[in-house]
Parts: structure tokens; C-alpha cells; sequence
């Protein structure tokens, strides 16, 4: 059987998805919601409708005959179109409406977490803002950590480093709506230190397949400098992440995590996405979770994944047991590099509508893929529109080659404001 898929996003995770969902012998005809000027060519792509609009996706759905949601932003997810579709013949990968509340709500999440033992760092959550700032009285020791308890988009989260930028940040937040509703709650945590970690898991209700680790590179300027953006680039996998490391996050973390949703009766399937933090003692302490593939993580991981993650994602979505034996299978040693190109000015103020030159050329380059995310084709021309426009994805024997092969593709592609970080990989 063929079957039609619709992926919901517009963004260079979503790029990936389709790129990797379109090369399964099971795929039918795929469509995407809204889409990009990449995504437009492998799949159809549509304006409409609202993908939080669950009674007109699912007539979209039987119009075009689909078979699978597959759905890319986390939004659609924590407003429950899991459940909304649960009475149909439409399946959906990914997690219920409870279940989602794990990246809808960190308060949630990190009482979760705290209940069950699993490292994460000290905290106290706040429902108003006298009460936060008074808190600040008793902190002797910064930086410290304050993160929008909801949805920010992957920006909810300042580290300050004086009682001054604590006053602010809690005000930003909490008074003057910076996040709008997602930071009326916020958690104030301890500063963890080592290197961030980005662990995805593919979770089949008790089965779960742990994926190779990556590396995100969060901050917006060179040497992890200036605001957090959504993501300025990846590795994939992360070299330092030794057996012993592995061992301690599933153990530590995977392991008892996928027991306490059990206990809770919470059951869950689709992704799991876990931010971590390892120190040098190489002890693993939980940052975020997420319920969706991760952006750029997806861009290093789909192109090394060698399983059908189609035929995976549907037996997950029908709910059946897959195989004891079954593993993810990975390309053996090759390493992918991902460097974001990002309009001047993001994640603040930018200007988009630059036409984008080069690609032809990127696209018959060998062991390399461009993923679009701010991108829309007029007539001939794709022009960009959004802060985060396109990744870059080398893949080489090592790292060292991967990232060299990347920062070279890069020169091809020109927009007005092209900007990026030059130390990815390092």
C-alpha cells in the first residue's frame, strides 16, 4: 500500500522531514502545510488551512486522501490534534494532548522530572511577579537561569548574571507579556555548567529508540555570544559524547523517564527530544524536553538515518509492536555538519524579500543538502522570509571534513544580509 502524507510546517525541519519521508517505497503523494520554496520541490505545497484549524485539516485530509499527519511545529501537538484526530482513519505521529504538555508547560515537566529523580537542576516556579522578585532577595550566587514556563518559540529562555538583569527578565516576562501567555508562569533554576547535548528518542509507548547525539549551537554570534535564536547550527554526531556518557543518559535519564510516564499513566509516542546538560564528571542533567523532531537536530540526523522512518512513523501512529530485534540504522562512519544562513539582524529585527542566488549550483554537489526554511518561490525566483532562511548540510567521514565541506558550500548561496556563525563544528 502507497500512502499520503501530510506534513504540517514551513521550516528547515520540515524540509528535512519531507526530504527524508519522499525516498520510502511506501510513499504515495506528499503534501505539506504550509511549506517552503525547498519543500515545494518534492511535495504539494498549500496555504490553507490554519494547521491549528483541526475540523478544516481534516477535510483538507479527505479531500486529498491522507493517510498520515506528520507534524512538524510542536504547536498543533499541544493543542491536541493527536486527539482531535483519534476517532478518524487519519493517523497522526506524535503525542497526545497530556502528553505534549511536556514541552507546553516546563513547570510541568520539570515537577515531573523532580518527582522521579531525574537530574535537573534546582528550582522555583512563580505564578506572579512579587512573589518572583522577592525571591531574588535570598539568591547570593549568578548566573541564574529564568525560563517562560510555555511556548516562546525556542527564545524563553535569559541567563542573567546580576540581581539587575533578574528584575528585568522577570519583568520582561511576566509584566510586560515579552512571550505574551507563555511567560505569565515563569521557573527561576540554577546556572548548570558543561557542554549542551541534544538527545532525540523515537518512543512507541514502552519501546523507545535512542538516536545519535547531537550538538545544537544556540547563540547567535560566534563563541556562543548574544541571544538565543531557534538554533544557528548542528552536529551530528557529537564526538565527545563517549560510551560512558551514553550510558549515563540512558540509564539516568531515558530510561527512568520512559518509566515515570508509565507510572503516571501518561503513555507516549512520537518524539522525544531531551536538551541536556554534561558536566566533566560526564553526569547527565535534564535542560528541556520537547515532543517533536528537533530544528537544525534534523537537518544532521535524517540524512545519516538509513531505516524507512515512513514505514517506522506509521506502525507507530497505528499503535503496533514493533519487533524486540528492531534498531535505527545509522550510516557508519560519516559525520554531517548543518550551518544556518540567517537574515541580518535575526533573532531581532530583520528585512526579508532578498532574492537568493546560487542554489542551482549548491543542488548538484555531491554528499551535501540544502534545507530550505525562510524561503518562498515567486514566478522563477526564491526570495526570502524569514530570519532563519537556509541550512546548509555537509556530510563527510569525520566532523573536521564535514564542517570544512560545508563552510565551502556556503560561498555558493548569496542573499542581501547572508549571516551565520563561523565556528560551528569547533
Amino acid at each position: 500500500m502507497k500512502y499520503n502524507v501530510l506534513v504540517l510546517g514551513s521550516g528547515g525541519r520540515e524540509h528535512a522531514l519531507c526530504w527524508k519521508l519522499a525516498q520510502s517505497t511506501l510513499m504515495g503523494e506528499l503534501h505539506c502545510i504550509p511549506g517552503n520554496a525547498g519543500i515545494q520541490g518534492i511535495a504539494h505545497i498549500h496555504s490553507q488551512p490554519d494547521i491549528l484549524d483541526f475540523p478544516s485539516l481534516e477535510a483538507f485530509c479527505v479531500q486529498n486522501s491522507i493517510h498520515l499527519i506528520v507534524v512538524g511545529k510542536e504547536l498543533p501537538l499541544v493543542h491536541g490534534i493527536k486527539d482531535f484526530f483519534a476517532d478518524t482513519k487519519i493517523l497522526v505521529f506524535g503525542p497526545s494532548k497530556h502528553a505534549a504538555m511536556l514541552e507546553g508547560s516546563k513547570i510541568y515537566t520539570k515537577n515531573l522530572l523532580a518527582k522521579y529523580n531525574i537530574p535537573t537542576a534546582s528550582y522555583h516556579t512563580f505564578f506572579n511577579t512579587d512573589d518572583a522578585l522577592y525571591h531574588l532577595e535570598s539568591i547570593t550566587k549568578y548566573p541564574l537561569v529564568i525560563k517562560a514556563d510555555g511556548l516562546a518559540q525556542g527564545k524563553g529562555v535569559d541567563i542573567v548574571n546580576n540581581k539587575e538583569e533578574a528584575v528585568a527578565s522577570i519583568l520582561d516576562m511576566m509584566e510586560h507579556k515579552k512571550f505574551q501567555q507563555a511567560g505569565e508562569k515563569i521557573i527561576v533554576e540554577d546556572f548548570l555548567e558543561g557542554k549542551e547535548l541534544s538527545y532525540q528518542v523515537i518512543v512507541n509507548h514502552d519501546q523507545y529508540f535512542e538516536c545519535i547525539p547531537t550538538q545544537d549551537y544556540k547563540k547567535a554570534y560566534d563563541h556562543n555570544q548574544g541571544p538565543n535564536t531557534g538554533g544557528m547550527g548542528n552536529i551530528a554526531p557529537a564526538e565527545w559524547v563517549t560510551e560512558e556518557i551514553q550510558y549515563n543518559i540512558h540509564r539516568q535519564v531515558v530510561e527512568p523517564f520512559m518509566k515515570a510516564l508509565q507510572t503516571e499513566n501518561n503513555p507516549y509516542s512520537g518524539i522525544l527530544f531531551i536538551g541536556l546538560m554534561v558536566n566533566t564528571n560526564n553526569q547527565p542533567t535534564v535542560l528541556e524536553m520537547n515532543v517533536r523532531f528537533g530544528d537544525p537536530e534534523s537537518q544532521v540526523l535524517l540524512p545519516l538515518l538509513e531505516s524507512d522512518l515512513l514505514a517506522l512513523m506509521i506502525d507507530i501512529a497505528q499503535n503496533k509492536k514493533l519487533p524486540e530485534s528492531y534498531r535505527l540504522d545509522w550510516k557508519k562512519n560519516v559525520s554531517a555538519t548543518c550551518v544556518v544562513l540567517t537574515s541580518k539582524g535575526y533573532p531581532d529585527q530583520y528585512q526579508t524579500g532578498y532574492p537568493i542566488d546560487g542554489l542551482d549550483t549548491l543542488a548538484k554537489m555531491d554528499d551535501c543538502v540544502c534545507f530550505h526554511a525562510g524561503t518562498k518561490k515567486i514566478e522563477k525566483e526564491i526570495l526570502t522570509t524569514g530570519g532563519r532562511v537556509l541550512n546548509i548540510v555537509a556530510l563527510g567521514k569525520n566532523l573536521q571534513e564535514s564542517t570544512k565541506k560545508a563552510y565551502e558550500l556556503i560561498d555558493l548561496v548569496s542573499f542581501e544580509g547572508k549571516t551565520y556563525r563561523n565556528d560551528i563544528g569547533e
